[in-house]
């Protein structure tokens, strides 16, 4: 062979030396500049692993059967290159007699240009597809080589990938690599594509969640390699245990909620009442004074016992008003459909003398029908027609007018807004959200009777029918109370 050297090592073509059994022992200069392979990648080592898998077998048959006599055998197959590709060439080797060495010179299989066009415009079509996708698409070989990848993985290098022995299971997991393993084997195997979730460990030893589909790649009936389409769903799954806690954060505070709302309605109801029989005893005590001893009693005691009267009277007052507030909630909705004119004549024929005492004057329009709790309805009117009274203005007669219009939706009536419209003292801006809560009073108790609840009645039921109330009101201008209620309440299922 010494005397074929200068032509091995000058040789453009890349070549290399096998001994008998295949082994790589010499490696031309023209080897690393196109391959990508240097010396001490390739000496020492069976050029049967540079070849697929499937293909390395009938190398191995070719190179067994080169001839004794030195004649050139020629043979068409697939080569990985250093960066994992692999590249189609034409292999041209031939045995020496004495020594059995096998000379092998290496050329890229020729193609005319018509095909090397189409296989170009075949490539550049796929390479833009993959680079487009925001999935990862990896390919391997069926030793589980990464041979191609679309992008580079977070934290991993594609030259740590591409190429390296089981690239394809090494940024899995660890414990999650056995399981890729069979499934790897088993697309292998078989052509089926599965699909499966799994984690991958990045070096910072942080997890990333993936859904993946592994399937085969075919050349011809034969299975070369696998193709991997895997998606990050890191975030989507963090955002949904974020959700999942959040929503079972909101479980427990409702029940919380739902519990401290039982209770406190208890305790105003059991408090209400037991209030009831010491204020009774108060009242009656009173009362037996005021019959008996009236006369005896100087002019202070008298007003003593007046003003402990006035005192029994408001309490009993807050705590009827306590007590009807939380039956509100407690008691169980009977809904019906009600007629607002009845409901509103009801409610002036008690409110008879009142109008009359301040002259007050009510106006109102055909009010439609609705399904309600017809009490609630009465309490609602007349709450509302009480204060637009007591809230005159010294100079001016009371005067309320009362107003509905229905509200279409995808061309059929679903809803109904009242306004209840005063020309009383009006209320300031700023106070327009406080008069609906319990025992807001914006006036002293010398000057306007009552005691802040009856509008905070107003929005419970108006809550419980699946509508609302607010006002709107200047000061001196007086005030419009707006009610929009459903014309028609929902159905709740009933489950066995």
């Amino acid at each position: 062979m010494s005397y074929h050297e200068p032509i091995f090592a000058m040789s453009l073509d890349p070549a290399l030396l096998l001994d008998p059994q295949g082994v790589v022992t010499r490696v031309n200069a023209s080897w690393q500049p196109t391959f990508g392979h240097s010396a001490d990648d390739l000496v020492g080592k069976p050029l049967l692993g540079l070849l697929p898998p499937q293909e390395a077998e009938h190398l191995g048959q070719w190179l067994a059967a080169l001839p004794a006599d030195g004649g050139p055998q020629d043979l068409h197959t697939r080569v990985r290159a250093g960066n994992g590709e692999y590249r189609l060439l034409h292999l041209r080797a031939a045995r020496e007699p004495d020594s059995g060495v096998i000379c092998l010179i290496a050329r890229e299989r020729w193609v005319d240009e018509g095909e090397r066009d189409h296989l170009r415009g075949i490539g550049h079509r796929w390479d833009a597809l993959v680079h487009c996708l925001s999935d990862f698409v990896v390919t391997s070989d069926l030793e589980g080589v990464v041979l191609t990848i679309n992008r580079e993985v977070p934290g991993i290098p594609t030259d740590q990938l591409v190429g390296r022995p089981e690239s394809m299971f090494t940024p899995i997991a660890p414990d999650e690599r056995p399981a890729l393993r069979q499934r790897f084997a088993h697309v292998i195997h078989t052509g089926e594509t599965l699909t499966y979730e799994t984690q991958v460990l990045y070096p910072d030893n942080t997890y990333g969640t993936f859904e993946s589909r592994l399937g085969p790649i075919f050349d011809g009936a034969t299975i070369t390699g696998t193709v991997l389409v895997t998606r990050d769903l890191t975030r989507q799954r963090q955002a949904e245990e974020a959700r999942r806690m959040a929503e079972q954060q909101i479980r427990e505070y409702t029940i919380q909620l739902e519990r401290s709302n039982r209770e406190l309605e208890r305790f105003a109801s059991v408090a209400s009442h037991d209030l009831q029989e010491p204020l009774r005893k108060i009242q009656a005590f009173s009362d037996r004074l005021r019959q008996k001893y009236e006369e005896l009693l100087p002019e202070p005691g008298r007003d003593y016992v007046n003003r402990m009267q006035e005192a029994a009277k408001r309490m009993q007052d807050l705590i009827n008003d306590l007590l009807m507030f939380s039956r509100l909630t407690t008691k169980e909705q009977r809904h019906a459909p009600v007629n607002l004119n009845k409901i509103l004549t009801a409610v002036l024929s008690d409110l008879e003398v009142r109008v009359e005492e301040n002259e007050a004057k009510i106006e109102a329009e055909g009010l439609p029908m609705i399904e309600a709790d017809p009490m609630h309805m009465r309490q609602l009117f007349q709450n509302l027609i009480s204060n637009a009274i007591k809230f005159r203005r010294p100079d001016k007669a009371p005067v309320v007018k009362i107003t509905a219009e229905e509200l279409p939706a995808r061309g059929r009536a679903t809803s109904v807004i009242m306004r209840v419209s005063d020309n009383g003292i009006g209320i300031d801006a700023k106070y327009h959200e406080r008069i609906f809560g319990i025992f807001e009073r914006l006036h002293s108790r010398g000057k306007y009777e009552g005691t802040g609840v009856g509008l905070a009645v107003c929005r419970k039921i108006c809550e419980q029918h699946g509508g609302s109330i607010r006002v709107d009101s200047e000061t001196g201008e007086g005030s419009t109370f707006i009610v929009e209620l459903p014309l028609r309440q929902e159905r709740k299922h009933q489950y066995p």
